[in-house]
């Protein structure tokens, strides 16, 4: 170690540095945004000098490598607690020794970052100095790529999301007096499972659900305790607590179907009209329901580790508040939770208590009592939606 710089002032020093690294990644522990001006570029790439003359003063004024040694230990040291953050696993001794490109490339690689602040990196980037122009050029062209093929797929997304709208309008203009009879009861109509199909598929495609989902990939990547903390730190007040819970519970549900995406959507897609009644698609469901104890299918996907992690943590804060899971999109609740899970007990609990309540209480649509009355509502959605993901669609089955 540094002769004027103990072990403990290193370590303090270095898990400030780590602060800054987290900040350079465009946004606070807190999930907030972090503020990024020129002023602030400045003092991060002298962060990244700091380390770096250090490390080279130790490199030369300690040839048998003690010194080094020591600073791998206490770089070890941070990185063993659970809440550090996994972007930053490659942090070492070497790294530290080109602090400023190190932070540089940080700061490159942070998407979020708008015109006016990446011209201030640059411009701080050109002050420091030394030599980084190459660094500088291989990350605006890795930079130049990852914007051209947002920018695709936004254009992509919009004309698909268009067509979504044409299409549920055409359908909206076909006869709706036509109607399927089946044991007495009236089956879904075609006109509204297109509806529902529909609406399941433009939320699974909107630009915010797909920036949700790849903050959900990132964030559930790291190690329980680490997400957990991330998700306790988000802001909360009194205005929006609520807001806020139920956003949580929206990341914490797309965290168990990233590693599924693809397939979630293609299932989607590839479903076509059955003639089904309400009362059918309840049956089936408890039917699927009576299952579940005797354990999962073996044509049911294995879920990793992550993914349980996950539902149990959402089982945990939902227990007592399981009528929350209806402020969340039907198709998303249906699709994230897996038949076996205790979280479908819950929610499907839910959703039975809402069919049997009489027309005194609190009901979450205004139809009559009687099942068979159940049409086009948030209620006959919700049993659809369980219905098409986990009897038609098998999304939770291997292909």
């Amino acid at each position: 170690m540094v002769p004027e710089i103990s072990k403990e002032e290193f370590v303090k020093l270095l898990k400030g540095f780590v602060d800054m690294l987290i900040l350079a990644s465009g946004f606070q522990s807190s999930g907030a945004p972090a503020h990024w001006d020129a002023d602030n570029c400045r003092k991060a790439l002298q962060w990244g000098l700091f380390f770096q003359n250090m490390l080279r003063s130790v490199n030369i004024s300690d040839p048998s490598g003690e010194s080094v040694r020591e600073v791998e230990e206490a770089i070890s040291e941070i990185k063993s607690n659970p809440l550090f953050p996994k972007g930053l696993e490659n942090l070492s001794s070497d790294t530290l020794s080109k602090g400023r490109e190190f932070v540089l490339e940080h700061l490159m690689n942070n998407s979020a970052l708008k015109d006016k602040q990446l011209q201030a990196v640059l411009v701080a980037a050109m002050e420091s100095g030394e030599r980084i122009a190459d660094v500088i050029d291989g990350k605006l062209c890795e930079r130049q790529a990852v914007v051209s093929c947002v920018s695709a797929l936004e254009t992509g997304l919009k004309i698909l999301s268009r067509n979504l709208v044409e299409v549920e309008e055409l359908i909206q203009r076909e006869d709706k007096d036509a109607t399927f009879v089946s044991g007495g009861q009236q089956p879904v109509e075609l006109v509204t499972w297109n509806k529902w199909q529909s609406k399941s598929l433009s939320y699974f495609l909107s630009k915010r659900t797909l920036r949700l989902v790849s903050g959900a990939s990132l964030i559930f990547s790291a190690p329980r305790a680490q997400w957990a903390e991330v998700l306790r730190r988000l802001h909360v007040s009194a205005e929006n607590k609520e807001d806020i819970f139920v956003e949580k519970i929206e990341l914490l549900l797309l965290g168990c179907v990233t590693s599924r995406w693809t397939h979630l959507i293609e299932g989607i897609m590839s479903v076509s009209y059955k003639s089904v009644t309400l009362s059918e698609q309840y049956v089936e469901l408890c039917k699927l329901l009576l299952q579940r104890p005797k354990g999962v299918n073996q044509n049911e996907i294995v879920l990793n580790s992550k993914v349980e992690e996950i539902l149990e943590y959402l089982t945990e804060i939902l227990k007592k508040r399981s009528h929350r899971l209806w402020k969340l999109p039907s198709a998303l609740t249906a699709a994230a939770i897996p038949s076996w899970s205790p979280l479908f007990g819950l929610y499907f609990g839910e959703i039975e208590k809402q069919l049997k309540l009489d027309l005194s209480a609190t009901r979450c649509c205004s139809c009559d009592k009687d099942l068979n009355e159940h049409k086009d509502c948030e209620l006959a959605e919700r049993v659809w939606c369980l219905y098409l993901f986990h009897i038609v669609c098998r999304c939770h089955q291997t292909i």
